[in-house]
């Protein structure tokens, strides 16, 4: 696991913005640093060292080939004994070795071969007119950035926006419009990222530049036929613990987060079965809040016997860890458990871990939230935009009050709220689509919404603290999987991600698998209320005498949205209060305005 950044084409980049843009990436790889420069182009690596420490040095070099690596190949085994057994030698047991191998004897198809995540750039000098590829993993679990110069001329990336900053021609121009995309999808979706010039690489991307030409082709993974007259629960419950004997596979300890809800349970009762004496992490609040979830962690750790952390986070420490993971976040994103994921994977470090196990995705595969079922079974004109409302900040309606008539008129003279945009492509989608409706919300959600909300968040939360985060649920094995069940076996009735709550009932307890489904999050409407410094930290910010976002959200609507909080805590005006917290903060981290 690593960080990486470089540059292809125009000018060289001088040695001290390469060293600049590597600093910029060092807490998620400080086990080594090392760049490779040629003519015209420059690959740089900050190692995690994980998966064979002694000789997983990159950049990996083979030939006129050369190629730096974030993630984790999960069958590098297996590729390796195929590759040895076509004539390639390796020296140790690093699972980057196979990349350069498999790219030579199968060129950009190589990556439908790997099973893992991974972001990756190959510089390939084997013609006349070298060229830079970049490569995503299926399911989009490492980001990537990147951005042409002014003249056409060079690319530059980076795993992280804020690293990728550092080169001195980047485009840093906000883009206004990306305020609502924000507060319309409460993050900012991809490709396009909140500065103008700037795009992130969508889940299974290939990016070609050569000869100043950038093309981005898609990939997608092979189909699954499945054996009908296997139950979907076994042969999910196969699959992952099939993958947990690969993903607990590594030079270093691997831990599990155990929120105590049905999927990260279910993983850590897996973890134990394949490797006994795991370690597993909750993390809670001091005080009595609500949906606090720590007593089903601990039932959860006793029942599998886990050495079981309990992470206990003070609200009064709130505004500097509000400072603190928001500088690690690469775009503004509302999620209010950011701040726990944040905490969380700081106490996995300071406990000496570099990988931990993460429960994330079986909602988005399995049709795990309520949206996408009461979504999927409504048959009115305007279900789209209801749909699109529940995964916005605020809805259409309180963005009309919320944002500045000039911003409202920008927005009207574009192509309206992004919200309103997003849910009648996603009608159109469903319509005329091959899938059937409660599929096609899933399709969408896995590559619309998912990767940048969520899949971002976790990987620069985690390597905040050079934690590897590994998915199980996002495996190829177990993606195929759901894309092949129908819908109606992954909500049955009123049980949502049926295989899931199966597949787990004969390894974790009856009142966690029974339990009402409970987000992972932090309870800000109980927060955000007079005493807590939640609440202080939001009236400083939000309603002091300069705002960066002045030009766009309407002081009084903020006001008024406070006093309402103040008087009777709302969960809708206390999500609008964070997510424009969040906002404020983000452009203040960055010294920019919108």
């Amino acid at each position: 696991m690593c960080r990486i950044y470089g540059s292809f084409g125009g000018a060289p980049v001088a040695p001290d913005v390469l060293h600049t843009v590597a600093e910029g990436l060092r807490h998620g790889g400080p086990d080594a640093q090392t760049l490779l420069r040629g003519d015209g182009w420059a690959l740089g690596n900050n190692r995690l060292a994980v998966q064979g420490v002694t000789h997983g040095q990159q950049p990996y070099v083979l030939g006129d080939m050369t190629c730096v690596f974030n993630g984790e190949i999960y069958n590098h085994r297996e590729l390796r004994a195929e590759l040895a057994a076509h004539g390639y030698e390796f020296r140790g047991d690093c699972d980057g070795d196979v990349l350069l191998p498999l790219f030579e004897r199968y060129g950009d198809a190589f990556v439908r071969r790997l099973e893992g995540m991974f972001a990756l750039a190959i510089v390939d000098r084997r013609t006349t007119e070298p060229c830079l590829k970049l490569f995503t993993d299926h399911a989009g679990m490492k980001s990537l950035s990147y951005y042409l110069s002014a003249d056409g001329h060079r690319l530059c990336f980076a795993s992280e926006m804020e690293a990728l900053s550092r080169f001195p021609d980047f485009p840093a121009a906000v883009d206004p419009l990306a305020i609502d995309r924000y507060l319309g999808g409460k993050a900012v979706w991809g490709p396009g990222t909140i500065h103008t010039g700037v795009r992130t690489l969508p889940p299974g991307s290939a990016l070609c530049f050569k000869g100043d030409q950038l093309s981005v082709t898609r990939w997608q993974l092979d189909a699954m036929v499945i054996d009908e007259g296997v139950p979907a629960a076994e042969l999910l419950d196969a699959l992952l613990r099939d993958e947990l004997s690969r993903m607990l596979d590594a030079d270093v300890p691997v831990c599990v987060i155990t929120s105590g809800g049905l999927d990260s349970s279910y993983l850590t009762a897996l973890a134990v079965a394949t490797v006994p004496g795991v370690h597993s992490f909750n993390i809670a609040y001091r005080g009595d809040w609500p949906d606090d979830e720590r007593h089903y962690a601990r039932e959860v750790a006793a029942h599998c016997g886990t050495r079981h952390h309990q992470v206990v986070v003070d609200p009064a420490d709130f505004p500097g860890l509000i400072d603190r993971f928001v500088r690690h976040l690469d775009q503004p994103n509302n999620a209010p458990h950011s701040l726990s994921t944040y905490a969380l994977f700081e106490a996995v470090h300071e406990a000496g871990f570099k990988v931990a196990l993460t429960g994330d995705g079986a909602d988005e595969l399995f049709g795990g939230y309520t949206r996408f079922v009461k979504a999927a079974r409504d048959d009115s004109a305007t279900w789209h935009r209801a749909y699109q409302d529940t995964m916005a900040a605020a809805g259409t309606a309180t963005l009309a009050r919320l944002y500045t008539p000039d911003y409202l008129a920008q927005l009207r003279a574009e192509n309206g709220y992004f919200g309103d945009a997003n849910g009648d492509e996603l009608d159109r989608r469903v319509r005329g689509g091959r899938h059937e409706k409660l599929e096609a919300l899933l399709r969408h959600d896995q590559e619309s919404r998912f990767p940048y909300y969520i899949l971002r968040r976790v990987d620069h939360l985690s390597m905040a603290h050079a934690v590897e985060a590994r998915i199980p649920f996002l495996q190829p094995s177990v993606m195929r999987l759901a894309h092949a069940l129908p819908s109606g076996l992954k909500v049955v009735g009123e049980t949502v991600k049926a295989p899931v709550v199966e597949a787990a009932r004969r390894w974790v307890p009856r009142s966690v698998v029974e339990r009402p489904k409970q987000p992972f999050t932090l309870p800000v409407a109980a927060m955000i209320r007079p005493g807590e410094a939640l609440y202080d930290l939001i009236g400083d910010t939000l309603l002091g005498p300069h705002t960066r976002c002045e030009a766009y959200i309407r002081r009084d609507t903020v006001r008024e949205l406070f006093r309402m909080q103040t008087e009777s805590p709302d969960a809708h005006a206390a999500e609008v209060l964070w997510s424009l917290l969040i906002l404020e903060t983000w452009f203040a981290t960055r010294s920019l305005r919108p």
